[in-house]
């Protein structure tokens, strides 16, 4: 028996020392592989787009527009950011060779926020007689709104088209029950009655608190929907109303768009192209950036505003590159804060902030190091679609903050998860045998969850909050008991964080960076947007931890992200508007 037991060691030794050896020697040959894409690409010259006169930029949606560019993609080379968009925009309203715009809606890889900005530069381009098209097959409401401030509305005049407009919608499944039946138990640990962040595990309904936050962001969002469509298309906007809350663009068609004024004529796609002259008149916006829009270096000026964008959940670890997720992990963001202090070229800092939060300790290192930049030079925020509750914290140190009237901010509030799979674990034959010695040493174990952990762990995360509260008193200047009754884990939209004093001023990524160069006298100046650097590290790292994981790490990896494992978290994990 001994020898069977040796021999079947052996043999699964033999087979994972076999797989490591295929693994680490496809990491080896990928690795070498970008290498050399690379090092291809870096001496490939790229051909210059030649611009005709009377010619079309075309902004399609069906492409994405992240606030930060991962430049470590070497498989996105035509990608362009966000700010890069608004840029070539504006650029195109003074190029006398650019005859108007196209917009080709079909998807919105935008947020509202971010449809926000977008619109304001589309009119100016308007002001600057450029005529500006646009063209859909299948609409919503958040690409109805962009489209409303284009010279003219085109569809296909077929009943299949798409059309679905309503006020709005939003659904979340609480599995609760379901849970129970499987021997797993939430354990949702909140700090602020508002703050709920992941009840739907722990509770059979929605709470009160949270049915009515919401509701509240959707109706604001809503009625801003009314105001700017009823202006851009003058329409009456009761009967807009009316229309919309009647169903009347719920699984409804171009036909009935046309009926309700709603868009201007019937055309197909090719229709579009020809009556602008054909393709050889139409240049979309990526190829017009790379050729016509120069990116900001070091070198530009001695007066630099140095834009830092900061994207995704926030965490401690780093980005790990062709995962197509973006974050704000601790070392790269402390990496550009400490670029911003000590490059005596840059005399002002706009951080970009696009995040609903993440770890509560690494925002509170960030947003100290933002507090201590904020005394050598002026840093302002521009928010993008969300910056709430972990991306409201490391805000709150900033000099001014700017945002959208779309933009989702606040959620100051903390939360922890713990899983409880002990009845899983007993209902399948499995007793847990236990050693250990002081008080709360098994406070995260897979066993029962008691009242008196959850109040030692409630208790510490109320630390956390207190935490949350100085920072934004402190920062905002904000008496801390006026704070607390806008805390609580409530969310706000912008023209609200700015009634609240949570903000400062309604305005996107541009309208920030004038605002920090007129506030500080910077008549001539440079903008200079942070970049990334590429860490073939980063490869490894992502593919490499799968080779060892036990059951534990698995679930805190896959069902969980590692930073909201037994952590006290300051997250919004959704995005509220649909």
């Amino acid at each position: 028996m001994k020898f069977l037991h040796y021999l079947k060691r052996f043999i699964l030794f033999v087979i994972k020392e076999i797989l490591s050896f295929f693994i680490k020697l496809f990491l080896f040959l990928f690795i070498i592989g970008v290498i050399i894409s690379a090092v291809i690409k870096s001496f490939e010259e790229k051909p210059t787009i030649a611009i005709k006169n009377k010619a079309y930029i075309l902004i399609n949606l069906a492409d994405s527009y992240n606030e930060r560019l991962l430049k470590s993609n070497l498989f996105e080379d035509n990608s362009i950011s966000f700010y890069t968009l608004l840029e070539s925009v504006e650029n195109a309203s003074y190029d006398d060779r650019v005859e108007g715009i196209i917009l080709k809606l079909d998807s919105d890889s935008l947020s509202y926020a971010q449809s926000e900005e977008l619109a304001h530069e589309i009119s100016m381009a308007r002001a600057s007689n450029k005529k500006v098209i646009a063209y859909f097959e299948n609409v919503g409401r958040r690409n109805y709104y962009l489209a409303s401030f284009a010279d003219e509305i085109y569809m296909p005049s077929a009943n299949s088209t798409n059309v679905n407009i309503y006020p709005y919608f939003r659904e979340e499944f609480y599995i609760k029950k379901l849970a129970d039946k499987f021997g797993v138990k939430f354990n949702i640990i909140h700090v602020g009655d508002y703050k709920s962040y992941q009840e739907n595990l722990a509770h059979e309904t929605m709470s009160k608190e949270s049915r009515e936050d919401t509701t509240r962001i959707l109706d604001i969002n809503y009625n801003n929907f009314l105001d700017v469509v009823s202006l851009n298309r003058k329409l009456n906007r009761d009967n807009l109303d009316k229309i919309i809350k009647d169903g009347d663009l719920v699984a409804a068609s171009s036909v009935d768009l046309i009926n309700n004024k709603l868009i201007d004529k019937y055309a197909y796609w090719d229709n579009i192209v020809s009556m602008v002259g054909g393709k050889d008149k139409i240049i979309s916006i990526q190829e017009y950036a790379k050729n016509y829009y120069q990116e900001g270096t070091m070198s530009d000026s001695n007066n630099i505003i140095y834009v830092i964008p900061l994207e995704g959940d926030i965490v401690e670890s780093q980005t790990e590159i062709f995962s197509g997720e973006e974050n704000i992990n601790v070392s790269d963001t402390i990496e550009k804060l400490n670029i911003a202090k000590e490059n005596n070229k840059i005399k002002a800092v706009v951080l970009r902030i696009n995040s609903p939060g993440g770890s509560a300790l690494i925002s509170d290192i960030i947003a100290e190091k933002i507090k201590e930049l904020a005394s050598e030079k002026p840093v302002y925020v521009s928010m993008s679609s969300v910056a709430a509750s972990g991306g409201y914290y490391i805000s709150a140190n900033a000099d001014k903050i700017f945002l959208d009237r779309n933009t989702i901010t606040g959620s100051i509030g903390v939360v922890s998860i713990l899983p409880d799979f002990s009845k899983l674990i007993t209902d399948n034959g499995v007793n847990i045998e236990k050693i250990s010695e002081g008080e709360y040493s098994d406070l995260y174990s897979a066993d029962s969850f008691t009242e008196k952990k959850y109040n030692k762990i409630y208790n510490s995360n109320l630390k956390v909050y207190e935490d949350f509260l100085n920072v934004v008193s402190k920062g905002r200047k904000i008496d801390k008991e006026k704070l607390k009754t806008i805390a609580e884990g409530r969310i706000w939209t912008g023209d609200e964080a700015v009634k609240i004093g949570l903000a400062d001023e309604i305005g996107g990524l541009n309208e920030t960076i004038y605002g920090i160069a007129e506030d500080n006298d910077m008549d001539e100046y440079a903008v200079v947007i942070a970049k990334d650097k590429f860490e073939l590290g980063n490869i490894y790292r992502k593919y490499s931890k799968f080779i060892k994981m036990d059951a534990k790490d698995l679930i805190k990896t896959k069902i969980f992200k590692d930073y909201l494992y037994n952590k006290p978290v300051t997250y919004l994990p959704y995005d509220v508007l649909d």
